[in-house]
């Protein structure tokens, strides 16, 4: 009788324990696929994203008197999402640089901070952090709540900077 038991036991304890594979914050890959489901696509997120880096853009040209065009400076990139290791449709996605020839003066650099953070609330960037805060040289990050984040930064140039959180790729 006292083998039964043990055996029963056992047999419990390898069940309970062959279930499904967690992930290192104790979530299933189920759980990483439909926590990954609620979220935008990464096709409708980079989307949402141009767009925003379109309106900083147009802002910072209109109301700051930013004489020159932005230039496209490429540099994309794409990594996979080490906080879902179990969803390999999961992706990070660095965004196209975008670059202004000339710095944001002190004096208007508080008006670029403003217009910045009032159209990355639009798209749910809420959380800013100041990197750089030096006489001509500034740069801050604004981060979403999916582990997206917007760089931007002057000094000798201006800089503008998207990164995705983990979003799933359409059709991956």
């Amino acid at each position: 009788m006292r083998r039964l038991a043990l055996l029963v036991l056992s047999a419990l304890l390898i069940t309970g324990c062959a279930g499904q594979p967690d992930t290192p914050d104790g979530g299933s890959m189920e759980d990483q696929t439909s926590t990954l489901q609620e979220r935008p696509s990464m096709e409708e997120i980079t989307a949402r994203y141009e767009e925003m880096q379109q309106k900083i853009r147009d802002r910072f040209t209109a109301e700051l008197g930013l004489a020159t065009p932005w230039i496209d400076d490429g540099d994309p990139g794409q990594a996979g999402c080490g906080e879902f290791p179990d969803t390999p449709e999961a992706e990070k996605h660095t965004l196209n640089r975008w670059l202004y020839e000339g710095n944001i003066p002190d004096d208007q650099w508080p008006r670029a901070l403003q217009i910045a953070d009032e159209v990355a609330a639009e798209y749910g960037f809420v959380e800013r952090q100041v990197i750089l805060d030096r006489p001509g040289n500034h740069k801050i990050e604004i981060r979403d709540r999916f582990g997206g984040w917007l760089q931007l930064g002057t000094n000798v140039n201006t800089v503008l900077r998207v990164r995705t959180g983990c979003h799933l790729v359409q059709g991956g």
